[in-house]
């Protein structure tokens, strides 16, 4: 009986990995996968929308919602060869009077030809700002971002190596210990 069963699923995963079903069943699809996460950065109540495209290349769109539904788009982060976007941490913060809204974006590599594995981390700080036609738009205040840039954390080419600034801890330590510095 147990030969059986054995047989019985073997088959099966045999008819189901080459029937030309299973082929149409796995091409790229435009699936995406939805999550909110009140916020209340412009009024009360707001929501950062995080989407995940999965289609080829993957991509992450982040946008505040607003109370009436209005939407306002933040960023798009793609794909990079296998590795997909993830949004490792998402907050708001005043900095020098002006409420920011820091995004850490991550991306998992897992290289072993070149002796890497880990995560790669970007940090992105924004604000809203008014544009011409009175709208609100988020602008990326690069100097503010590049103050805590990118990095990798794990095993990079055989060493280890940490970035300091994976998660939203960390960053707020730094602006107040350096608050003059990132003005």
């Amino acid at each position: 009986m147990k030969s059986a069963l054995c047989f019985f699923v073997r088959f099966m995963v045999f008819f189901v990995v080459f029937s030309p079903i299973s082929t149409f069943a796995t091409a790229p699809v435009d699936a995406s996968r939805n999550e909110r996460l009140r916020i209340d950065f412009l009024s009360v109540p707001d929501w950062i929308e995080i989407n995940h495209i999965e289609e080829v290349p993957e991509r992450l769109v982040i946008r505040l919602v607003r109370e009436g539904g209005g939407e306002i788009s933040i960023s798009t982060f793609n794909q990079d060869g296998p590795a997909f976007p993830e949004l490792a941490s998402i907050f708001k913060n005043k900095v020098n009077g002006k409420q920011m809204l820091f995004a850490i974006v991550k991306w998992r590599y897992y290289l072993p030809g070149v002796d890497t594995e880990g995560d790669y981390y970007e940090v992105h700080a924004y604000e809203a700002k008014k544009n011409e036609r009175g709208g609100i738009v988020f602008v990326e205040n690069e100097k503010m971002s590049n103050f805590y840039g990118s990095g990798f954390d794990g095993k990079q080419e055989g060493e280890i190596v940490r970035f300091r600034f994976k998660d939203a801890l960390s960053i707020r330590k730094s602006l107040i210990r350096n608050h003059e510095s990132v003005n």
